[in-house]
């Protein structure tokens, strides 16, 4: 081939560790042309920083620091051909870091609604809030329907309807219950 591709980081045995750097390596062949190499990156929340380098060598490489766990898809085209074996999957592993301070709350929809009518609120997390999802709990004299929708990256719509009037809370986590985003609980009074 042209063009091979290997590294730490597409080994088993120096899998990619959350918060740590690694590296995808390129050999190209005195046949591939002149490129160039692009990369897209397919995650929960994209590496950062993420680097390409011309290792001068014939070889190049791609450094990476992954923010989530998971699978994260390495989509490569060498000019406009994509490189055999493109996407490359690396598995990241490790402790996520999540920061709910950094997401806020905006709407009037955490303090008063009525019964049997949307109640709308917005939440937006910055990159620094680390990988979610967001969850939302609600209790009270009646068992809530919440609809959760992701509008853009970062941000959601959270709609929430109940048919008794009364006091519920309404929880909301970043990531898992032990991150609650600043404020919640928030008590809110649904009336007829």
């Amino acid at each position: 081939d042209k063009i091979s591709v290997g590294g730490p980081a597409l080994s088993t045995e120096t899998a990619p560790q959350v918060g740590s750097t690694s590296e995808i390596i390129l050999t190209v062949g005195d046949g591939a042309g002149q490129g160039p190499l692009n990369v897209s990156v397919k995650s929960q929340l994209t590496p950062k920083p993420l680097e390409v380098q011309d290792n001068g060598n014939g070889t190049m490489s791609i450094n990476f620091t992954c923010r989530a766990t998971g699978k994260h898809e390495f989509d490569l085209t060498w000019g406009s051909e994509a490189i055999p074996g493109s996407p490359f999957v690396v598995e990241a592993f490790g402790t996520v870091t999540r920061d709910p301070s950094k997401v806020s709350i905006d709407g009037d929809g955490l303090s008063t609604g009525k019964t049997n009518t949307n109640i709308n609120f917005t939440v937006t997390a910055q990159e620094e809030a680390g990988p979610g999802p967001l969850q939302v709990d609600a209790t009270g004299p009646a068992e809530p329907v919440i609809e959760l929708q992701n509008v853009s990256t970062g941000k959601f719509s959270v709609n929430i309807k109940v048919e008794k009037p009364g006091d519920y809370k309404i929880g909301v986590f970043w990531g898992d219950s032990d991150n609650p985003v600043p404020g919640s609980p928030f008590e809110l009074k649904v009336e007829e």
